[in-house]
């Protein structure tokens, strides 16, 4: 994967961890960005490219996460508690309408 990011010009240089050899050790540096790409960085980015496109159930499922609190933070978006509210009152105004006074 490393070799295909270079030959796509990925090579920035960015800030990350790599393994030294020597020490066996990461050391933080300035590296090119294909350098410090893993299979792991693509299957966040599907989860986080793919959010909100596919349900959050089925893409739990792909990533392995079983709690949604859990993915929600994996993905870097943070949990709506707005929307537990919204779900609510709009169940208490179905209510209100399905009763006849």
């Amino acid at each position: 994967m490393k070799e295909l990011c270079q030959m796509a010009g990925i090579d920035q240089l960015v800030k990350g961890y790599k393994l030294n050899v020597a020490t066996k050790r990461k050391e933080l540096g300035i590296h090119p960005k294909y350098e410090l790409l893993s299979s792991h960085d693509l299957r966040r980015s599907f989860a986080t490219n793919f959010f909100g496109k596919i349900e959050t159930p089925v893409l739990m499922q792909m990533t392995g996460h079983s709690r949604e609190s859990t993915f929600l933070n994996y993905i870097g978006v943070g949990e709506n508690k707005d929307i537990y509210a919204n779900n609510f009152m709009e169940s208490l105004l179905e209510l209100k309408a399905s009763k006849t006074y």
